[in-house]
């Protein structure tokens, strides 16, 4: 499968939305400083025979979830268009973004190939996935934030180019401290963790009652999907995968029956020490494939560990393969995170 197609769409789409959400936020903070009003805002146009902004915003979530559902053969869900408030905008696209994060590299199989009817757009004809990936399906998501920007600019609303693209992968990378040879997982000690920790300023154990952060939790069994699936997608609620390090601190195995179900990965980075003397593992943000095998390890084997992530941002504790802790600072996470267990038929447990 070209890893493109999976690449070039679902990352893309979500920093498009994100940039959403970001005005969004800014037209609220208008409205409460007294600048306008949501409906004024939701109901401005460019030109008379142009649609309003709240209408860019639907259709831009359309493109979005419509356009990967073509590519993929999926059901995408189904918005009535009533939103009528700042906050109703602000729903739709964190739904939409919960939706994208469901899909998996795998699920583009074959899309490069794969016909997309262009009825839906009342044209007679077909076209590859890969050329309606190109030509229609990022150009015309694109449009309607430029779009939108550019009434926000219109009614006031300070944005600038940076606005417009968002958080760029080069930006989000920086800082990150994980190894800078090219080896995809390291195996640490336990205090060479703890040193790793210390040098971000992250505490092994996060305080529950951080200020500004939100700590929850939730099960992980039993859940009626694909393990290995639904932990790759709460990764991306949890802010996307840019390495980090996987710490273990309590496992088991029966050694007459099996090794060390890790060994697999300290034996193809050439790591001689056993689990329990190098029991962190350090992951390259080119290891996602790896910390999502390794976390649904720990599920299916009971054991229990923590994922930092290398943003600093977020801490996952997996207690015996059943609950999960999750101490964060992105305040999108826990609606993320509930909204994606609802849908997999479970929910955020109360502390």
């Amino acid at each position: 499968m070209p890893a493109h197609m999976y690449d070039y769409t679902v990352p893309a789409l979500l920093r498009g939305l994100g940039v959403l959400q970001s005005y969004l936020d800014r037209m609220q903070a208008a409205v409460h400083a007294g600048q306008s009003t949501g409906a004024e805002l939701l109901r401005a146009r460019l030109a008379d025979d142009m649609l309003p902004l709240g209408r860019q915003f639907q259709i831009a979530s359309d493109n979005a979830k419509n356009g990967v559902a073509r590519l993929t053969g999926q059901e995408a869900p189904w918005f009535a268009d009533d939103e009528r408030t700042i906050g109703d905008y602000r729903d739709r696209i964190e739904k939409t973004s919960a939706f994208l994060r469901t899909l998996t590299p795998e699920a583009f199989e074959g899309s490069q190939a794969r016909m997309i009817d262009q009825s839906y757009r009342r044209v007679g004809s077909a076209m590859s996935g890969e050329d309606y990936l190109r030509a229609l399906l990022l150009p015309n998501f694109y449009f309607h934030i430029a779009v939108a920007h550019a009434i926000l600019r219109h009614k006031g609303i300070r944005l600038g180019k940076s606005d417009y693209l968002g958080t760029l992968p080069v930006l989000a990378s920086m800082g990150m401290g994980s190894s800078s040879d090219g080896i995809p997982v390291r195996f640490l000690t336990q205090a060479e963790s703890i040193e790793w920790l210390a040098g971000r300023g992250l505490q092994e154990v996060p305080a529950t009652d951080e200020p500004g952060s939100s700590h929850f939790q939730f099960d992980l069994q039993p859940i009626p999907v694909r393990l290995s699936d639904l932990v790759g997608s709460l990764m991306e609620d949890l802010g996307g995968f840019e390495g980090g390090l996987l710490l273990l601190s309590d496992w088991i195995w029966d050694d007459e029956y099996e090794g060390d179900p890790t060994a697999p990965y300290r034996e193809a980075q050439k790591e001689a020490r056993p689990l329990n003397q190098a029991p962190g593992l350090l992951l390259e943000k080119s290891a996602r494939d790896d910390a999502v095998a390794l976390l649904t390890l720990l599920v299916e084997r009971k054991w229990t560990g923590q994922f930092y992530f290398a943003s600093g941002a977020t801490t996952l504790r997996i207690v015996e393969g059943d609950r999960v802790h999750v101490h964060t600072v992105n305040p999108e996470a826990e609606r993320l995170v509930r909204y994606r267990l609802v849908v997999s038929g479970s929910d955020v447990l109360p502390i």
